[in-house]
């Protein structure tokens, strides 16, 4: 079904964006390949601007998709944001994700009792200053454990468990570490060329999206005298003049 999208929203969990094109867009229809080529003609054709895009796609998928699984197992389970480095210099990426996949099987094992993958988590790829890989892990549905036992589990080197339990945003504070790479520091490194830079296990929750306008209209109305966590204005080539507007649903409560 063709639909001009004219207004936007997004809820990932607690957090509402809005918004809204001067512009607009065509929802459903296909490009054709003279459109595709004549859109290419206005990009900048360079490598790094190519990645920097689709970092920072990866960046707002990242943090919606955190959102949207963050508190959403009941109350018995919290998030836990994990940093597992390894002891020795892993820079492989395949040889580091199957340490990473045998991690995961393990506490699964250890806490649920079965081989069956109960755990809902979603992890990001960093490279540190040697070389070494490292990850930051968030996993949803995790009850008290204790760091000893979980650094057991582990067995590969260091964990670090960030407490995340104040933190309003989730979704933006573990995107930051994908941030790095948009700043220039981790973009030239060519492990990550093609490969996803970070990665879930199935079965999560996904953000809502609604483009209906009178149904987006309904929401931004009763939402007019909150204040918003975030707004911005801007211009696109595509849309035209883009407003956009976050909320927290726990901050107007």
């Amino acid at each position: 079904m063709i639909q001009r999208v004219e207004k936007k929203l997004i809820q990932s969990g607690d957090i509402i964006e809005i918004y809204e094109y001067s512009d607009g867009y065509i929802k459903g229809y296909t490009l054709s390949e003279n459109e595709i080529e004549k859109r290419k003609g206005f990009k900048s054709n360079t490598d790094t601007d190519s990645r920097e895009r689709s970092l920072r796609r990866a960046k707002a998928n990242l943090r919606r998709l955190i959102n949207a699984n963050v508190g959403q197992y009941g109350r018995e389970f919290t998030a836990k944001f994990l940093t597992l480095t390894f002891r020795e210099n892993v820079q492989n990426i395949k040889q580091a994700n199957y340490e990473f996949s045998k991690f995961i099987k393990r506490l699964n094992y250890r806490l649920y009792g079965t081989k069956k993958v109960n755990l809902k988590y979603t992890t990001v790829i960093e490279f540190q200053k040697r070389g070494a890989i490292h990850y930051h892990t968030i996993i949803y549905n995790m009850p008290y454990f204790k760091a000893d036992e979980l650094s057991n589990i582990w067995g590969n080197g260091f964990i670090k468990i960030n407490n995340i339990d104040n933190i309003d945003n989730v979704g933006a504070y573990v995107g930051e570490y994908l941030g790095k790479a948009e700043q220039g520091k981790d973009i030239e490194d060519d492990r990550l060329r093609g490969k996803k830079t970070y990665f879930s296990s199935r079965g999560l929750f996904r953000p809502l999206e609604i483009t209906d306008k009178k149904i987006v209209e309904q929401i931004a109305d009763a939402l007019l005298n909150r204040k918003p966590t975030y707004s911005a204005t801007y211009e696109n080539e595509y849309l035209g003049i883009v407003t956009y507007k976050q909320y927290n649903i726990k901050k107007l409560n």
